[in-house]
């Protein structure tokens, strides 16, 4: 039995009942499908975006952010201080990902049990679906040759400073080090769930439908559930028309903002939905060279400072920062610059001898997400005092791993803008008061909104990710994780999708 990727743009969607119905395509929602069709259940797979691949991801910023990110890459916090960054296509976030595979910590997994009374989230449960996580993934470590100048660079200054460092698991095969991985793979080398779990599913009779938007959820104590959905046209600009789906069992698995959004439109769940937002945010920070460097060539991101992260942290879980090289093509480069005008004109001309990082920034789940009258979701997050202290700590970290590998200029993106060149002037940094919209923090790992839970009082799911409140719904994806999984979630939200759909399927 063979089932088929259909595009909803083209042609109107019957209404119809399935036995089970899946909302995102990404790795959450793809592994659960995978596993779905492959136990013989009828599964359809609704996505939002469009299933772009190969000559279709173009390498063009503008066209590219267009089509596949949420908002065209344009949601941020309500207080613009952070960038929501999330994928909104087939195979989700894994498309325009930096294709880093990091696994869920077992430090992570005893917090869990711990803080948050999640025994069924044992070391001993998980492993052998963090193992499956990452062979699904093809996960291999990139050889030396292929870290670029800027990872080795990152990784000199580093070693300089008597600093630990690793290099990280990726999920591509067949690299051709084009360096546009956060436009998507115009190559298909990264072994993602558009390009494993769809197929498999697929393979196995599930049907795909590519833009198609899932308005409400209804009926969802009943034993058949009904879903309101919207058909958009070619580009995903507009709503069509409309359809409906009857479906025994719905799994949402929209990210972590658009899985409470939508449990939030649909008047389901209790008040914990929306409710602790981890948006793990990122600081860039960028060097200029006196030689060419040329950081937008080959794998973008490889190496990892590890010395400043604590993987234990009574409170929290994984906590700290980390430092991870990073490199972009010219329009978020641009973006993320500390000028604007004739001098940005001026800095971006320097673009072949720049190098850059990201410093990660595992946070509590403080954020809420709520609901527009127009049904579309906001997003509050406040960058509190310990945040901006961390912030302080890492970008002077990240500073001086540049400086020690011979920068002669490392540029922080702040209002007003940090032009530093040695290390006397790192002292600078500690004055910078981040407020909001002075600093373009990113976020790529949200998390949260429908916190698993051991009872109702402490989060929004049950342990197994069935949304309190509602019979046969569930949640497979990072809304469910109650901490910061990792630096990198796509491993982990495959690993707890697919341990929570074996329970599911029994």
């Amino acid at each position: 039995m063979s089932g088929a990727i259909l595009d909803a743009s083209n042609a109107p969607v019957p209404r119809r009942a399935v036995d089970v119905c899946v909302i995102g395509s990404g790795p959450g929602g793809a592994t659960a499908a995978w596993e779905l069709a492959a136990a013989g259940r009828e599964v359809l797979v609704l996505e939002e975006g469009p299933d772009r691949t190969g000559r279709r991801l173009t390498q063009r910023d503008a066209q590219m952010y267009d089509q596949l990110y949420v908002d065209r890459g344009g949601r941020t916090t309500v207080d613009r201080s952070v960038s929501i960054m999330a994928g909104r296509a087939l195979g989700g976030g894994s498309v325009i990902n930096m294709a880093d595979v990091v696994p869920i910590g077992d430090d992570v997994l005893r917090h869990w049990q711990k803080t948050f009374g999640l025994s069924d989230f044992s070391v001993e449960r998980v492993a052998p679906f963090r193992e499956r996580a990452m062979a699904d993934l093809s996960a291999n470590v990139p050889d030396e040759s292929q870290l670029n100048r800027n990872n080795r660079l990152l990784r000199e200054g580093a070693t300089k400073l008597g600093w630990r460092g690793e290099v990280m698991h990726h999920n591509r095969v067949g690299c051709a080090g084009v360096g546009a991985c956060l436009l998507g793979c115009p190559v298909d080398a990264k072994r993602n769930a558009r390009f494993v779990a769809i197929p498999k599913a697929v393979e196995a009779g599930a049907t795909v439908v590519v833009r198609a938007r899932v308005k409400r959820i209804e009926q969802a104590t009943a034993e058949v559930k009904l879903l309101r959905c919207a058909r958009l046209d070619e580009q995903g600009y507009h709503e069509v028309d409309t359809f409906e789906i009857e479906a025994k069992t719905v799994i949402v698995a929209a990210g972590a903002v658009g899985s409470a959004a939508l449990l939030i439109r649909s008047g389901l769940g209790n008040t914990h939905v929306g409710k602790h937002l981890s948006l793990q945010p990122q600081l860039p920070v960028t060097a200029v060279f006196d030689d060419d460097v040329r950081f937008f060539r080959g794998i973008p991101q490889t190496f990892a400072v590890t010395e400043f992260e604590q993987r234990d942290d009574p409170r929290h879980g994984w906590w700290g920062f980390r430092i991870e090289a990073v490199a972009g093509t010219p329009g978020i480069v641009g973006s993320l610059l500390p000028t604007l005008g004739e001098e940005g004109r001026a800095l971006m001309a320097l673009y072949p001898k720049f190098t850059a990082c990201l410093v990660l920034f595992p946070d509590e789940g403080t954020g809420t997400v709520t609901v527009r009258d127009d049904g579309r979701p906001l997003v509050d997050y406040v960058v509190n005092d310990e945040q901006k202290e961390r912030l302080r700590a890492g970008a002077k970290a990240a500073a001086r791993a540049w400086l020690a590998a011979g920068a002669k200029e490392v540029l922080l993106p702040t209002s007003p803008p940090l032009r530093l060149h040695d290390e006397a002037e790192l002292a600078r940094i500690d004055s910078v008061p981040f407020a909001p919209a002075t600093t373009p923090l990113i976020s790529a790992h949200q998390q949260g909104t429908v916190r698993f839970a051991a009872s109702e009082k402490d989060g929004a799911a049950a342990p197994d990710g069935r949304v309190y409140g509602t019979k046969g719904l569930y949640v497979f994806d990072s809304s469910g994780f109650p901490s910061t999984a990792s630096s990198h979630t796509m491993a982990p939200i495959i690993t707890i999708s697919r341990m929570l759909t074996k329970q599911l399927i029994g």
